[in-house]
């Protein structure tokens, strides 16, 4: 999953962000302006992130199984759709191949040059409605948060983190209000997140010093960083460290400190 961004301006993270902004194909054919809404789409959402989400939503197998599950159905669908079969998952998809190409009369060959056999998708009619119901959110031009860099101040490297010795992140914009518990950075781990102490550096807006003392840490753990603050007091942004972050436990960070040259 790509650096997750977000901006909430009613208070709800769930909501369909949408720009309005000029339909230059439309606006050529009417001879006149014509706008339309764009969304804003926060991230995409792989087969990892789907299966790390249900689990966090209280999905009763674990986050592997799900991945599994899920991995087999799209090997099965595809092996199906390739025999000429249609797959439909009530409420959500159904696909279909056809075949692609026009013929020059009804006895003409098939010409693999101009004919070929592709797969239709038509949504459901719960993901319908589900669209049609969302809270949506108008968003304008707005200064967004990064997180882009991660080290630990021990070992001294980079996306890797202890429970023991803090760490700096780099970004843009790494500025909150300490008083806001909603505000700062949070880490999520195995779906539990924590709020994390951290320190702004006044007069450097691109740098913070983090401390995951709240969360229990050991080594080889995976686990995700995320920061939110409202730059401008009124709107929630939320920034997602694109890389996952590794725990390390102290005395292997001092070890590997040791052992430079």
């Amino acid at each position: 999953m790509s650096n997750m961004l977000t901006e909430n301006q009613e208070g709800d993270l769930r909501n369909v962000n949408y720009r309005v902004v000029e339909n230059a194909a439309a606006s050529r054919s009417k001879g006149q302006a014509v706008y339309s809404g764009q969304v804003q789409v926060k991230e995409t959402y792989g087969l990892a992130d789907v299966a790390r989400r249900m689990v966090a939503e209280g999905c009763a197998v674990k986050e592997s199984t799900v991945r599994l599950v899920l991995s087999d159905f799209a090997e099965m669908v595809a092996e199906l759709v390739s025999e000429g079969r249609a797959v439909n998952i009530s409420g959500l998809v159904r696909f279909a191949p056809s075949v692609r190409g026009v013929f020059e009369n009804a006895e003409a060959p098939w010409d693999p040059a101009q004919h070929k056999v592709v797969v239709n998708a038509t949504v459901g009619a719960r993901l319908r409605t589900a669209a049609a119901e969302s809270p949506v959110c108008r968003v304008g031009e707005v200064i967004m948060p990064k997180l882009e860099e991660v080290i630990d101040l021990v070992s001294l490297q980079p996306n890797v983190i202890s429970s023991e010795s803090p760490f700096v992140v780099m970004g843009e914009h790494l500025t909150w209000d300490p008083e806001k518990e909603d505000e700062g950075f949070f880490l999520n781990l195995m779906g539990v997140e924590t709020h994390c102490s951290a320190i702004s550096d006044g007069t450097n807006p691109k740098r913070a010093i983090v401390s995951a003392t709240q969360v229990f840490l050991s080594s080889g753990q995976k686990l995700e960083l995320f920061f939110r603050t409202r730059l401008d007091g009124v709107n929630m942004r939320m920034v997602k460290f694109p890389h996952e972050l590794t725990t390390l436990a102290e005395e292997d960070a001092e070890a590997g400190t040791e052992s430079e040259p």
